[in-house]
């Protein structure tokens, strides 16, 4: 038994995947009595925005009096912002207690630090006896910790070309991967436009005895740093976010609207999306200074449009993962920001300033903290953004934070 939360938090993290699949998973929950079965989950997908539009929807239900659990990933700041009741954080004591609830199964079920989080995130949720659980999914779909669940209804943002080494090679098979969330008689909702991945959701979907609803994606309309758009004939605004966000509130409008014995107004939606923030996604940090935990092409694309009304000059501070198709996110930063900066830093899955820099005109400085100094001085009275991997802008954010630049 642990009796403080360092080491517990230390044990968890070492757990490794063990195994391909989630059978062991399910045999676990069913030894513990299926504790998913008791929430009413909402379960939201997708290669971008998963996470925001999992926040979008927290927001709404909790604005409209709902106590609502959420599980996300990877943690920002740390290891608790997983698992949040009314977007406040497990805390260390929870967190600690579970912790030792469940260590018991860890070994006999060979249960990964994901697996462990899902099944820590159950439990609590039960016995806080939220209204709604809302899951994100860790890592494609099918094979995902996450579903376990029965949920009453299901969203995918999008599909990109991500982590193509685990999912697939082209996009079809990524989103099967990702369609591997459909239930039987649970809606899927959907702002992906894509004709073949469409195509890919409805075999599905047929084959689950359910419905795809692909929603359009409004044409907002700009004024200052607001965005003005519609979803199902009422009027929204979302202010000092990205215009990807205007998708992912969308998308989480039409998932509550579709949840059952649910009347929730426009002003209310209207509220709860304009007040929701979601940390690391095109963040103001202090004057002139953003993350963004964009991480793939399509990441790196939707924060250039959305930095079309900051002032130059625009410096990127970047790294990447290995397993990333850096390359490519590099050439899209190379044609419209004035200067990158290439960095590293201190994780097992980091590549090299070195590799990710071979071949472009960039700037390289290694240590990431002067990587970041070196952005916000380059920037004069432009724009600094730090992007390229949610693991990176984690230390970054809480660096800036420290620091307080102005």
């Amino acid at each position: 038994m642990f009796r403080q939360i360092e080491p517990a938090l230390e044990a968890l993290m070492k757990r490794k995947n063990q195994t391909y699949g989630i059978d062991l998973f399910r045999q676990c929950l069913e030894d513990m009595g299926n504790p998913q079965d008791s929430l009413s989950c909402i379960h939201i997908g997708g290669t971008n925005g998963k996470g925001s539009t999992t926040n979008y929807t927290r927001a709404i239900l909790q604005e409209s009096g709902y106590t609502v659990g959420t599980f996300t990933s990877p943690h920002l700041m740390v290891h608790n912002d997983r698992i949040r009741i009314n977007n406040q954080n497990i805390t260390d004591s929870d967190l600690l207690i579970y912790i030792n609830v469940t260590e018991p199964f860890w070994d006999r079920y060979q249960l990964s630090m994901f697996e462990i989080d899902v099944l820590i995130s159950f439990l609590y949720f039960l016995d806080q006896d939220v209204d709604y659980a809302i899951y994100e999914v860790g890592l494609g779909g099918r094979l995902d910790a996450t579903n376990v669940i029965h949920p009453l209804i299901s969203g995918i943002t999008n599909i990109g070309l991500d982590h193509m080494n685990i999912l697939g090679d082209t996009i079809e098979k990524i989103a099967a991967e990702k369609a591997g969330i459909i239930k039987p008689n649970t809606p899927l909702f959907t702002t992906e436009s894509k004709s073949s991945c469409l195509e890919v959701f409805h075999q599905h979907a047929h084959c689950m005895q359910t419905e795809v609803h692909p929603i359009e994606t409004p044409v907002p309309h700009r004024s200052g740093m607001a965005y003005h758009f519609e979803v199902l004939g009422d009027s929204y605004s979302i202010e000092n976010q990205a215009i990807y966000q205007v998708a992912n509130a969308s998308l989480a409008i039409n998932l509550v609207k579709a949840l059952p014995q649910l009347a929730i107004s426009t002003q209310t939606i209207q509220n709860a999306i304009l007040n929701a923030s979601w940390a690391g996604r095109f963040e103001r940090v202090s004057e002139g200074v953003y993350v963004d935990g964009a991480h793939n092409e399509m990441g790196i694309e939707m924060l250039v449009r959305s930095m079309e009304m900051l002032p130059r000059p625009w410096i990127a501070v970047f790294t990447a993962l290995k397993d990333k198709d850096y390359t490519l996110m590099i050439n899209k930063l190379e044609s419209v920001f004035d200067e990158v900066i290439i960095t590293q830093f201190d994780f097992y899955r980091s590549e090299s300033a070195e590799n990710l820099a071979f071949g472009h005109h960039v700037t390289i400085i290694k240590n990431q903290y002067d990587a970041i100094d070196a952005g916000i001085k380059h920037r004069n009275h432009g724009t600094c953004v730090v992007t390229g991997s949610l693991y990176f802008i984690s230390e970054a954010r809480d660096y800036l934070k420290k620091k307080q630049y102005n």
